[in-house]
């Protein structure tokens, strides 16, 4: 895709570099259960929960990632980011998908959590018209938000379209952060507009992901 950033307040912002591609590093399609709700409401498996193991098959272990999920109006968004401790300086993502029969987004607002900086949005659809998984990237402007550090992109006119049905045409939008700050409460959180979207001043789906001064799953 061709992104590009844009001035807010008059002054320019963090510099993050816009352009196609997978997932941000850290971010995969897979994630401990959790549940949410349009008014923001939070259910998230962190470092209480038994470690995932390769013979793991009962739900409720923590690979490292949070999952939300949440319908707003007749769009259903999963909401996956890591769990861990990210260790400071380095680099994390949070990954958003959008399904729902001629759903169209046309903006997604991200809250990262404090300690955190941007560096990177990614937006993708995702489709098998013949059996073969097709990625089209799409084209959107991303602008942060001097005195929040709330992330904002918009799709162009006409905004993403997701069709129905799990990685059919869904519509993918990948956040990347780097970790710049220790000490902070981690909480982060993510709102959209689109077609038929009530309208929200509240977070739909929340996460937390926290900064740690070094890897704790590391040996001495």
């Amino acid at each position: 895709m061709a992104g590009r950033l844009v001035r807010a307040g008059g002054s320019m912002l963090a510099a993050p570099t816009i352009a196609a591609g997978g997932a941000v590093t850290g971010v995969g399609t897979a994630g401990a259960a959790g549940s949410g709700s349009a008014d923001g409401g939070s259910v998230a498996l962190g470092s209480s929960a038994h470690p995932c193991t390769g013979e793991d098959t009962m739900p409720g272990c923590d690979d490292g990632q949070f999952k939300e999920v949440a319908t707003v109006g007749h769009i259903q968004l999963e909401y996956i980011g890591s769990s861990k401790p990210v260790v400071l300086g380095q680099e994390t993502g949070f990954l958003t998908r959008f399904d729902g029969r001629d759903a169209v987004i046309t903006s997604v607002t991200h809250h990262p959590p404090r300690g955190f900086e941007f560096t990177s949005a990614k937006d993708w659809s995702w489709s098998y018209p013949a059996g073969d998984g097709v990625v089209t990237y799409l084209d959107s402007t991303a602008v942060v938000d001097p005195v929040t550090g709330d992330v904002t992109v918009t799709a162009p006119a006409g905004g993403w379209t997701a069709a129905p049905g799990r990685y059919s045409g869904s519509v993918f939008v990948s956040l990347g952060y780097r970790a710049t700050a220790f000490g902070q409460d981690g909480a982060s959180g993510l709102r959209f507009t689109g077609t038929d979207v009530p309208a929200s001043e509240g977070w739909m789906v929340t996460g937390t992901t926290k900064v740690t001064l070094m890897d704790l799953g590391s040996s001495f």
